[in-house]
């Protein structure tokens, strides 16, 4: 079963104040010239998105630089439940199921994605890594964190002045490629499968648009239907 973990694009949708807004709009109609053209204007890290270590490293690798093996392979998805604006802890991931494997993809569930269309302001205060955490997972060697919010560093409005998004340093830092804005994983959460997260290889580029897709076995099928229809699951 292939579930897709991504937020589907469009105008005007969610994005950090840092950044441009998104721009989705038909540019050449049908009903003028006999064809659809469409034109979309964004940053990077808009939407469900991958970050380079170019991101924040001045000689990091691009996104057009990684392996298709960095941004695939066995995954898990951790539920962590906390408020916004509170910390993830090593306990949180620690105790979560199931138990973090080297050259895992981790995806954090904390339930946020609900809010990415439903309540965008409430979005943007989301829970976040604390450095302890991102510590633990690059010690366990995992290969890609995804997090269900704007970042795993902490949201926005809550930071001091000379904020230097340190749970980002510490990832990417360490190889570790980070995926923002995943969505659906209520889906997969508590289980063990193969995920799928490529970007398109933009030259000299800090991170990209993905298209996150989780193979999840058969004998562990996905739990769509149960809570939020069937949307995001094909066979």
């Amino acid at each position: 079963m292939l579930v897709d973990l991504t937020h589907p694009f469009s105008d005007g949708m969610f994005s950090l104040r840092l950044f441009p807004r998104v721009t989705v709009e038909r540019c050449v109609r049908i009903e003028e010239r006999r064809i659809n053209v469409t034109r979309v204007e964004f940053a990077v890290h808009a939407g469900t998105h991958l970050d380079a270590p170019r991101h924040f490293l001045p000689d990091g690798k691009t996104v057009e630089q990684l392996a298709l093996e960095d941004v695939s392979g066995p995954a898990v998805a951790l539920a962590v439940r906390r408020a916004g604006g509170e910390e993830i802890t090593v306990a949180d991931l620690a105790d979560a199921s199931p138990t973090v494997r080297p050259g895992d993809i981790v995806f954090v569930s904390t339930d946020w994605a609900r809010y990415f269309y439903g309540d965008p302001e409430r979005y943007r205060d989301h829970p976040y890594l604390s450095r302890e955490a991102a510590e633990w997972l690059v010690e366990r060697r995992v290969k890609l964190i995804g997090v269900d919010v704007p970042t795993p560093d902490q949201p926005e409005w809550r930071r001091a002045p000379g904020f230097d998004w340190p749970v980002h340093h510490i990832l990417l830092g360490h190889g570790v490629l980070v995926a923002e804005h995943v969505n659906n994983l209520q889906l997969v959460v508590g289980k063990r499968f193969r995920v799928f997260a490529f970007p398109i290889p933009i030259r000299d580029s800090d991170g990209s648009p993905v298209r996150i897709v989780a193979e999840v076995p058969d004998d562990e099928p996905a739990a769509a239907g149960r809570e939020r229809g069937r949307a995001g699951v094909a066979r």
